[in-house]
């Protein structure tokens, strides 16, 4: 499973979010949260994106170490400080697209 927030400080209000790094199929469908990316064959995605367990995901980027980067700083700077806060309201508007 390739979590994006792991340290005991960055850990969410609740189970409902989980961030990880999702890659998208030739087929366009996205792996599951339970997917190693990184540790997939090389050409396996066509692109990166975050994702979080509870539906929301984030801008696509391109399937390299940089694209898995941005991923890890989008859960911290997106959608992760939105999940953290004491409503959760960030995260279940971003997760219907606004």
């Amino acid at each position: 499973m390739s979590v994006v927030s792991t340290h005991p400080t960055d850990r969410m209000v609740d189970d409902d979010h989980v961030g990880y790094v999702a890659g998208r199929y030739r087929s366009g469908v996205w792996s599951d949260q339970w997917t190693e990316v990184g540790r997939c064959a090389e050409h396996t995605f066509t692109a990166y994106a975050l994702a979080c367990t509870c539906g929301w995901r984030g801008p696509v980027h391109p399937p390299t170490p940089h694209g898995q980067l941005a991923c890890h700083r989008a859960w911290t700077f997106e959608h992760g400080s939105r999940a953290a806060s004491p409503t959760g309201i960030g995260c279940r508007l971003a997760a219907r697209g606004r």
